[in-house]
Order: structure tokens, then C-alpha cells, then sequence
């Protein structure tokens, strides 16, 4: 991975930049845990063939390394937990959020997960060892772009690609910043140089410091490709030029005129802090829910990609296989994305079970032709707010606050439903 710059930069980047000098040895130390030699993880899902031994060579990018951590987790039979924890940084929150590990294997099968199966480059450059077949699968934020794509032809190569899960393109400002919401185009107009001061879209006045990312970054190449197709950007000093990604948020958290933009699961899961603000386009808060139910214009899609001569019999393809089906759509909720398989009515639906699961003054009702059997109910920032065994169709629910919330029901066919829920 690429971290420095040739170029002079804000006090902000220096201090990042000294953040992650250590960063890959620091990813072995912080996100591992004691192995016992004794205890061989098995997998609990349902991926026959799958070992420690032939587990796949993953890369992708930053805002993905969760839901690759938590995936072999799940695949592995590994226990893990979300972490700050990073006794290297003088202010753990600092850094974004990312999993911890608890290995129950022995040290050399850790060495070799670590060391060899969970790369940690970021979305271009996984796209090049793709092509270059020194990795076998990729979790991207966006899809290949058009220099990885000349590049994939000037090798011979083509690449296989699909969506797996929901996320969005957020636009963040300092939290002293009275503006909420801007419009599509006055996002454009700002980046396009024909809006400069915030009294221009009813902020104060002072004059805007637009941010943006490096040419191929994922978050960019969305930038470029949604916001501003067809358009000139203007061109930006390099001090307003973030070279990863928690760039973004060391600027704008010092910096009340700055705007910038970064994946929306990167800012409410990974960095979640109060040291930057969303903004919401067009009327459109942004927020998860807004992603499910498509009222958000900039939603976007993040892509695994294997090239397209691998060995369809392989652990990496049936990997790749695997994230679409519903235990892997299982494993991208869990990660906090939103999963593909959430409609405009915020159901998913897995086995055969025909559900609906509502919320009406206080309670909550399940209509099914199949007795539920164990219910549990998550925040949208993926934390269990309550699971328990039921017995009935509704339950009272008292003591959790007014959100939107995501609810699974288990049946007793073995079969389950997800909804979503507004507690008001």
C-alpha cells in the first residue's frame, strides 16, 4: 500500500501518515489473540472443504477489512470482537474500528491467516494483484475502474464481478457547521468552483475548503463516476488532497469551512465518532435506513471480483459463491453493511417461511404460517439490542428507544425471516 507522499502536507496527514508506518505489523499484533494449540476451529457454516490450510488469499479494500475479518470468522469457527484497541496510538480513537480475532488454532495457522490469507491493501491495488494473480478473491468498495481495467486488458486478463452488499457515498462536515443538507447540485457547484463561500447554500459566511480523495481510491473513483460524471472538478491544492482513508476525517474534524466525502459504513461503523458530521443530498438524511429504502440519491454497491479463469471447483470461487447466498448475506449484516437482499419494504426473507413482522403501539407482531420460535433484534449499527426464545406471534417491547431497527425471527421449520422495524 502506498502511504506517503513526495509532496508537503497538513499537520493533519503528517500525523496520519506517522499513524500508519507501522500499520501492517501493528494489524498482526492488535487483531490477534492467543492461540491454543490444542483447539482446531470448525467451520460452522455451510461451506463444505473449507480449512485453515486452503483458506483463500483475500485482499480489498480498507472500508471491506471488517467484513473479510468476520467472514473468515465465520467460515473458520473463530470467535471476534470490534475493537479500538490499538495500544500503539497515543488516542485509540484515532484510528477507525476494525476485528479482533480470537484464534483457537495453533501459532503457525495464525501466522499463515494472517501473514498470507488477509492481505490489507486498499482498493486499487487490490484490483492489481487480482489481475496479477497473487491474490484470489477481492472485496471492493466500488467496481474496477478504468485504469485497472486497461490494465487487467494489457494482461490478458478479465475479472468476474458482483455486488454482495449496500452502502452509500457520504459527504461529511466539521460538526460546528450548521449546514444539514445540501442539494445534488450545489454538491456539484461546490466541486465544479461555481459555489465558494457557505452564505451561498445558507451557511455562514466564509469561504468552502472542498477535500477530495487520490486518483483511484474507492471512494473517489464513486465521486467521479456518481456525483460528477460529465463534469470538470476543479483542481485542488495538494494539502486538500486525502491520500487514505481517515484522511478525510482529520481534515474536516480540524477545519469548520472543509467538505469531504467517504464511504457511509466506513464513517458509521469503522470511525464512529462525533468528530465529523453527515450531511444529508437532497432532503435525504444520510442514513442507513435511507439506504435500505433508497431515498439516499448516492447508494452504491460493494463488489467481490476473482478472475475469471479460476478453478470454478476451488475454496476461492466457492467463497465467492458463498457471499450471495443467504448465510453469506447473513455474514455481510453482520458486518454492518446492508445486505442485497433487503427491498424497498426493508424484508428479507430466508428458507420458505411467508412472514411479516410489524410494530404497533408497543408490540410486536409476527404474521406467519409457522410458529416463531426465537426472535432477536439489532440496531443499525449492529449491536443486539434483545434476543430471546418466544413461544407466541407478539411480544411486548419495552425499554427500547424510538429507531429503526432490524428484526430476525427464527421458525420452527428451521427457516427465518429478517424485517425491518420503526419504534416511534
Amino acid at each position: 500500500m502506498i502511504i506517503f507522499s513526495n509532496h508537503k502536507k497538513t499537520w493533519a496527514i503528517l500525523r496520519l501518515a506517522s499513524m500508519k508506518k507501522i500499520g501492517i505489523i501493528l494489524l498482526l499484533s492488535v487483531f490477534s489473540a492467543s492461540c491454543n494449540a490444542d483447539d482446531t476451529p470448525e467451520n460452522n457454516m455451510n461451506l463444505n472443504g473449507i480449512t485453515i490450510e486452503n483458506f483463500p488469499v483475500i485482499d480489498g479494500s480498507d472500508s471491506t477489512e471488517p467484513l473479510r475479518r468476520i467472514l473468515m470468522c465465520k467460515l473458520l469457527g473463530f470467535d471476534y470482537e470490534w475493537t479500538k484497541d490499538n495500544p500503539f496510538l497515543q488516542d485509540p480513537n484515532d484510528g477507525p474500528k476494525n476485528i479482533k480475532i480470537h484464534f483457537t488454532c495453533t501459532k503457525e495457522q495464525e501466522d499463515h491467516l494472517q501473514l498470507e490469507c488477509l492481505q490489507h491493501n486498499n482498493t486499487h491495488q487490490s484490483f492489481i494483484n487480482l489481475i496479477d494473480d497473487e491474490v484470489e478473491l477481492i472485496m471492493t468498495a466500488r467496481s474496477i475502474s478504468r485504469d485497472e481495467k486497461a490494465y487487467a486488458e494489457e494482461q490478458g486478463v478479465t475479472l468476474i464481478e458482483k455486488p454482495i452488499a449496500k452502502d452509500a457515498l457520504t459527504f461529511i462536515v466539521n460538526p460546528n457547521n450548521p449546514i444539514n443538507s445540501l442539494t445534488i447540485q450545489q454538491i456539484q457547484y461546490i466541486y465544479t468552483g461555481k459555489i465558494v463561500n457557505w452564505n451561498e447554500v445558507g451557511g455562514r459566511d466564509t469561504l468552502i475548503t472542498p477535500y477530495v480523495r487520490n486518483r483511484n481510491s474507492g471512494s473517489q473513483e464513486k465521486f467521479e463516476t456518481m456525483v460528477m460524471a460529465g463534469l470538470t472538478i476543479k483542481e485542488f491544492p495538494e494539502m486538500q488532497i486525502g491520500t487514505t482513508m481517515m484522511t478525510p476525517y482529520y481534515q474536516i474534524e480540524n477545519d469548520e469551512t472543509g467538505i469531504a466525502f467517504t464511504p457511509f459504513y466506513y464513517y458509521n461503523v469503522m470511525v464512529d465518532t462525533e468528530s465529523t458530521k453527515a450531511i444529508g443530498v437532497n432532503g435525504a438524511a444520510m442514513t442507513k435506513t435511507n439506504i435500505m429504502n433508497e431515498t439516499y440519491p448516492y447508494i452504491t454497491d460493494v463488489y467481490a471480483a476473482v478472475r475469471s479463469d479460476i478453478d470454478k471447483s476451488s475454496i476461492a470461487y466457492k467463497v465467492f459463491d458463498f457471499l450471495t447466498t443467504t448465510e453469506g448475506q447473513d455474514i455481510v449484516e453482520e458486518s454492518g453493511y446492508v445486505p442485497l437482499t433487503f427491498n424497498t419494504s426493508g424484508v428479507r426473507k430466508t428458507g420458505v417461511t411467508e412472514a411479516r413482522v410489524s410494530y404497533v403501539n408497543g408490540f410486536l407482531y409476527v404474521q406467519s404460517s409457522v410458529h416463531p420460535t426465537h426472535i432477536k433484534i439489532i440496531s443499525l449499527d449492529g449491536k443486539i439490542v434483545l434476543q430471546k426464545n418466544i413461544n407466541n406471534n407478539s411480544m411486548p417491547l419495552h425499554n427500547i428507544r424510538n429507531d429503526s431497527y432490524i428484526v430476525k425471527v427464527a421458525f420452527a421449520d428451521g427457516t427465518e425471516c429478517t424485517s425491518k422495524i420503526y419504534i416511534k
